[in-house]
């Protein structure tokens, strides 16, 4: 069940260094980025259901 997944290369970070959510497709980066930001502002604990 397990299979690398090209998601770490120094391609897809670039792609998404210093955007906006709204500025690139969804990606573990910016998702969890946003969950961050949203946790350091309201103050309450986040959690994300991958499937």
């Amino acid at each position: 069940p397990y299979k690398w997944l090209p998601v770490y290369n120094p391609e897809v970070v670039l792609a998404y260094r210093g955007k906006k959510r709204q500025e690139a497709p969804p990606h573990i980066f910016s998702i969890s980025d946003n969950a961050y930001q949203f946790m350091l502002t309201d103050r309450e604990n986040q959690s994300i259901l991958i499937t």
